[in-house]
């Protein structure tokens, strides 16, 4: 089958942020993210083919690397650089691919809702649900807690990045008031602190926008003393 050219072009050309995906990928793919959420231990075979192949052709990425790269423009290392994000704070996640990661020595980003691991667990089903956070029979636990505790985020901080994803996995918009934005950026980044001892660089957005998205907001991201945004086709360095 003959690839065509002008049909893949027209199909890039037809979305924005497709495009600009697509533009980045080939120009600029020092670095690839690739997104986890819940990583239920019946697909362990899969996500361990997949980590074994990450750790033979990609580097892993920590906060430290990103700071030389935006400084000297220069990637640091031979191989490309891969993260895998894990987002939504699930407990299966340090049963299931905490342990894959750091069997094949690479680095896992945390992307938690910080409030998430507060709530009571006979609660956190319902919460989920209430909170755009997928959870689905097969991965709730017999004693019903599914959100990560602070005791394994603690443990996971030792060798991976922590990162905030709002507090409550709550949708930011233009219209949020200012004391809302403060809770689920600010308050949300140094709960995440509080509890790792150490300093939480990095923000998404729930939705996956990028840093632009919401230029009411950049003031809470400066208090919170973020340093990079990943979003659903950039990571952002803003301070």
């Amino acid at each position: 089958m003959q690839f065509d050219i002008q049909s893949f072009s027209k199909a890039v050309c037809r979305d924005k942020r497709t495009l600009e995906m697509f533009r980045n990928l080939v120009n600029y793919a020092y670095i690839r993210v690739i997104n986890y959420h819940n990583t239920n231990s019946l697909n362990r075979e899969q996500f361990e083919r997949e980590i074994a192949y990450y750790s033979k052709h990609f580097s892993p990425v920590k906060p430290e690397d990103l700071d030389v790269f935006f400084e000297t423009k220069k990637w640091p290392k031979e191989k490309p650089g891969l993260i895998p994000a894990l987002y939504d704070g699930f407990r299966n996640q340090y049963d299931t691919l905490t342990p894959l990661l750091e069997k094949y020595d690479f680095t896992g980003w945390y992307f938690i809702p910080a409030f998430f691991p507060d709530v009571p667990i006979k609660e956190q089903r319902r919460y989920a649900e209430s909170h755009e956070l997928m959870v689905k029979g097969t991965n709730v636990y017999p004693d019903d807690r599914i959100a990560l505790s602070w005791q394994e985020i603690r443990e996971i901080s030792k060798k991976h990045v922590i990162c905030c994803h709002t507090g409550s996995h709550y949708r930011i918009s233009r219209e949020t008031p200012d004391e809302v934005m403060e809770r689920e950026i600010v308050h949300a980044g140094k709960t995440l602190e509080e509890h790792i001892d150490k300093p939480v660089e990095v923000f998404s957005w729930q939705g996956g926008e990028e840093y632009l998205y919401n230029l009411k907001a950049h003031k809470f991201l400066e208090m919170a003393e973020y340093k990079y945004i990943i979003s659903d086709l950039k990571l952002e360095k803003i301070r």
